[in-house]
C-alpha cells in the first residue's frame, strides 16, 4: 500500500505543469520537491474536506515520470559567455511552456526537458534568437515537474488506496447527466473519458495513447 501522497491544485496549472499544495500550506508550485507530503491517511482526509480543484496522487508515481524543467524567471535572459567555461547549453528565446523554456538538443526539436538539453563545449553567439548559459548557471535552476497529461487516475489514485469522496462523485454525475455524456475508462491507458454514446467506447481523448480518437 501506498503511503506517500502530494496534493495537487488543478486550478494552478501552468503550461503542462501540474501544481501542488506546498509544504505545511505555503501556497502551491510546479517544483515538486515543494510540494508538501502526505500519509494515505492525511491524504482521504484532506481529500474528503477540500475542493473539486484538490486531486490527491500517489507520490511514487509522479517522481516516477518527474521531468526537469527550468522557469525563465530564474536564469538570464541574454547570453552570459565566461571566459573559463567550456560548458554550455542554450535555450529558444521566446519560446515556453507556461514559464519554461526550451533547451537545444542534437537531432531533435527544442524541448523542455532539461535532461535532454546538449551540452555544447563553445557558444554560438552568432546564431540569432538562442541564448548560451553556462551549464552550471542553469542546472542550479532546474526543478522536477509533472506534465498534468500523464495523470492517470486509475493507476496513480484509485489503485494507491484513494477513494473518491461521496460528495464528489454526485457533483460528477450531476454535471455529466447535464451534458448528456457518460464516463468511460480507456482500455488501453485507463483514463477517464466522456461520450455520449453509453454502448460503444469512441476512443480516448488523450493523443498519447493508442486509442486516442481523432
Amino acid at each position: 500500500m501506498n503511503n506517500r501522497f502530494y496534493m495537487m491544485c488543478l486550478r494552478e496549472t501552468v503550461g503542462n505543469n501540474a501544481s501542488f499544495h506546498c509544504h505545511n500550506g505555503n501556497g502551491y508550485s510546479s517544483d515538486i520537491d515543494r510540494a508538501h507530503v502526505y500519509t494515505l491517511e492525511e491524504a482521504q482526509k484532506a481529500w474528503n474536506c477540500g475542493r473539486d480543484i484538490d486531486q490527491p496522487v500517489c507520490a511514487d508515481s509522479v517522481d516516477a515520470v518527474a521531468v526537469w524543467h527550468v522557469d525563465c524567471q530564474y536564469i538570464p535572459t541574454e547570453s552570459l559567455i565566461e571566459s573559463d567555461c567550456t560548458t554550455y547549453v542554450a535555450y529558444k528565446k521566446g519560446s515556453w511552456n507556461g514559464n519554461d523554456v526550451y533547451w537545444l538538443q542534437h537531432g531533435g526539436l527544442p524541448t523542455d526537458d532539461f535532461s535532454k538539453a546538449t551540452i555544447f563545449s563553445v557558444a554560438n553567439k552568432n546564431e540569432p534568437g538562442i541564448v548560451w548559459l553556462p551549464f552550471s548557471i542553469a542546472d542550479a535552476a532546474k526543478r522536477r515537474t509533472f506534465n498534468i497529461n500523464n495523470f492517470n487516475r486509475r493507476t496513480m489514485v484509485q489503485s494507491a488506496g484513494l477513494v473518491m469522496p461521496e460528495w464528489l462523485e454526485e457533483q460528477n454525475i450531476r454535471k455529466k447527466s447535464r451534458s448528456g455524456k457518460v464516463r468511460w475508462n480507456c482500455p488501453h491507458c485507463g483514463k477517464i473519458t466522456w461520450q455520449y454514446s453509453p454502448y460503444d467506447f469512441e476512443g480516448c481523448s488523450d493523443y498519447n495513447c493508442e486509442g486516442w480518437r481523432e
